[in-house]
């Protein structure tokens, strides 16, 4: 929409819905399918951080996990077959990614995710 979209909806809307958006756009509204508006409002009320959770690879999610639960580089680069420098690289770039400046915040990161509870599992 910052873009300059007036509506949106999904590949696989009704046909109806189709119709209905583009009589809203041609009238001068926007529009948004139900399913976008259900995402758009997901992602105003905190949904976000669940997204960025989902932008994670499998193995930046497995260093993450390990990293909260207090693993050393060391121990991450044994587990995984990685060097330490490796492990240290992930760690940064996911959380730059996160938007997290460092390893506590990194765990309130996870806990409020549910990437872990609160006991570390």
């Amino acid at each position: 929409m910052r873009l300059g979209a007036s509506g949106y909806v999904l590949k696989g809307a009704p046909r109806a819905e189709l119709l209905e958006a583009v009589a809203a756009v041609l009238a001068g509204r926007r529009y948004l399918g139900p399913e976008v508006a259900a995402l758009a409002v997901q992602g105003l009320t905190g949904g976000a951080e669940s997204d960025l959770l989902a932008e994670l690879s499998p193995r930046e999610r497995q260093i993450v996990t390990l990293v909260v639960r207090g693993q050393s580089s060391a121990v991450i680069g044994e587990q995984l077959h990685l060097s330490p420098k490796t492990v240290d690289t992930y760690r940064s770039r996911l959380m730059a990614k996160l938007g997290v400046a460092d390893v506590p915040a990194l765990v309130r990161f996870a806990i409020r995710t549910g990437l872990i509870d609160a006991d570390g599992n």
